[in-house]
C-alpha cells in the first residue's frame, strides 16, 4: 500500500450510522482505494451512509505484516499512538527501551521495586490490547550508545513506529535512533511513522527544528492526522490511568487530542509524521 495525496480531490467515505466507518472512495470516478478509517467495533452491514470528512484526515497505516513500536518509557504508547495500538488490523510488537527507574508521582522509591511496578503496568496495558511487549531494561538517562544496545530484531516489520524526540530527551532521541536504525537495515522498506512526544509536545509551540534536524536524517516527513472517536479518546485516556506510578495526564491528553482535531475538522486526533517515499 501506497501513501499518496490527491491534491484538490476530496473522499467519500462509507459511514455506518453507528459512526463506524467502512472504506474510502475516491470520488470522480478513480479506483476504490485500500485504506479506511477504522474506529472501535465493526460497521453494520446494510447501515451505510456517505459523509464528507476533511482531507486533512488520514486513516491509520495498514499493510499486512507486523507493526513494529519503539517506546522510550512504559506509558509513551499509550499517550502518543493509541489510534495505532488500537487498530485491529495488524500484528503489534511494542519495544519498550528505558524501563528501570526509581521515579514516581509520589518522588524516588526503590529502584527494583519501582522497575518491576512499572513493567507490570507496561505488561498490563499491552495484555489488554492484545499487543506482544518486550523490555529491553536499559535504566532512565542511560548514556548506553543506541547501537549497542541488546536487541536482536527477530521480526521483518511492515510499519515502524518511532517518538518524534520532542523536548531533546535523551532517552527519547536513543530510542529514534534505535528505531531509524532498524528501518535502514530493513533497507528502508518498512513506513516510518513518528509520533509526538506527549507530554513535551503539548508544552512546545514549536517543534519545526526537531522536524528539520529529522529530515536530513531519514527524507521529507509528512504530517497526518488520525481521528479519534469519544469512546477512543475516552480509552485512551483510561489506559494512560493505569500506570498509577505516573503523573495523571488524562486533561493534556483531551486538550492535545482537540488542538490536533480542530487543525484536521474532526473532533479528537493524534498527530503523527510518515516519511514519504
Amino acid at each position: 500500500m501506497f501513501f499518496f495525496m490527491l491534491s484538490g480531490d476530496k473522499h467519500v467515505y462509507l459511514v455506518s450510522k453507528l459512526r463506524k466507518p467502512v472504506s474510502v472512495i475516491p470520488k470522480r470516478g478513480r479506483e476504490p482505494t485500500d485504506t479506511f478509517i477504522c474506529e472501535w467495533g465493526k460497521p453494520v452491514p446494510g447501515k451505510e451512509e456517505t459523509e464528507f470528512l476533511p482531507q486533512k484526515i488520514n486513516p491509520p497505516p495498514r499493510q499486512k505484516g507486523l507493526t513494529l513500536f519503539f517506546s522510550p518509557h512504559p506509558d509513551d504508547l499509550v499517550y502518543s499512538a493509541f489510534s495505532a495500538l488500537i487498530d485491529p488490523f495488524n500484528r503489534k510488537v511494542a519495544v519498550t527501551v528505558f524501563n528501570l527507574s526509581r521515579f514516581t508521582k509520589w518522588g524516588l522509591g526503590s529502584p527494583r521495586l519501582i522497575s518491576a511496578f512499572r513493567k507490570l503496568e507496561d505488561k498490563l496495558v499491552f495484555t489488554l490490547l492484545g499487543i506482544k511487549s518486550f523490555h529491553l531494561n536499559q535504566p532512565d538517562t542511560s548514556l548506553v550508545e543506541s547501537k549497542r544496545f541488546p536487541l536482536k530484531l527477530l521480526y521483518r516489520p511492515n510499519i515502524i513506529y518511532s517518538p518524534l524526540g520532542v523536548g531533546s530527551h535523551p532517552d527519547h532521541l536513543m530510542t529514534r535512533g534505535l528505531a531509524v536504525h532498524v528501518w535502514l537495515e530493513a533497507k528502508r522498506i518498512p513506513r516510518l511513522l513518528f509520533y509526538e512526544d506527549l507530554p513535551y509536545a503539548a508544552r512546545c509551540e514549536n517543534y519545526g527544528s526537531v522536524l528539520e534536524t529529522l529530515s536530513c536524517e531519514v527524507g521529507l516527513l509528512k504530517p497526518r492526522f488520525i481521528p479519534l472517536s469519544d469512546y477512543q479518546l475516552r480509552l485512551k485516556m483510561l489506559f494512560s490511568r493505569l500506570y498509577i506510578t505516573q503523573t495523571d495526564h488524562t486533561s493534556l491528553l483531551r486538550q492535545r487530542a482537540e488542538e490536533n482535531g480542530l487543525k484536521c475538522g474532526v473532533r479528537y486526533a493524534e498527530k503523527l509524521f510518515e516519511v514519504a517515499f
